[in-house]
């Protein structure tokens, strides 16, 4: 009898187990623009420039959860709607017990965003945001390792009003520092690519409680 007791008891546990990560993966399932990557994705090294003396790198990633987001401060749509939205949801993404969350804007146009333009640009909108960007050289193989993607639009030698198309997701980094999820963009009734904040948010709340059970 013994035996089968201890046979039943682990049964029970791993069932429990199974159940509790079905739900958790169902509630999940709710956002189709959500990507998951449960296992972390390992990024790529980089060194950004940003506002200071020190420079933003892997090491800022440890033990936060961090949401990339790619743009440039010329953008006429993308950029300041996600970053006014983001600014809306932020006291609720941050809320407690949720801490050790950042979010960081990386310029992909270093030839007319500089640091410290780059943080007055994401402080506009919230103080707490990050601004970082560097050479193409850095910035593509980020870009690419991310699942995201960026191409300047010239338009003339000399033309200082180029545009840059760029992917409007958001991806999310958990606290080794790897490629947690990714939040794709969907165009707005306003004919704007962007993230439902919303349902990012729960959707964000539910994989960090999952990180820390």
């Amino acid at each position: 009898m013994k035996k089968i007791l201890l046979l039943i008891i682990p049964a029970f546990l791993l069932a429990s187990f199974l159940l509790g990560r079905a739900q958790f993966e169902n509630k999940l399932s709710k956002n189709e623009s959500l990507i998951m990557f449960p296992e972390g994705k390992s990024l790529v090294d980089f060194s950004f420039d940003v506002a200071g003396s020190k420079n933003f790198t892997n090491n800022e990633l440890k033990d936060k959860w961090t949401l990339f987001f790619i743009g440039y401060t010329f953008c006429p749509d993308i950029c300041p709607t996600t970053l006014s939205q983001l600014d809306r949801v932020y006291s609720k993404l941050t809320a407690a017990p949720y801490r050790n969350i950042q979010i960081v804007f990386v310029s992909v146009d270093p030839n007319r965003d500089k640091a410290e333009q780059l943080a007055e640009y994401v402080h506009y909108f919230n103080s707490e945001f990050i601004g970082v960007t560097s050479t193409h050289k850095q910035l593509w193989p980020f870009v690419q390792n991310l699942g995201l993607i960026y191409s300047i639009v010239d338009q003339g030698v000399g033309e200082p009003y180029y545009l840059v198309d760029h992917s409007a997701s958001i991806v999310l980094i958990n606290p080794k520092g790897e490629h947690h999820a990714s939040f794709q963009s969907e165009m707005n009734d306003d004919g704007i690519f962007n993230v439902k904040m919303d349902l990012m948010v729960e959707n964000i709340h539910q994989i960090y409680k999952n990180w820390y059970q």
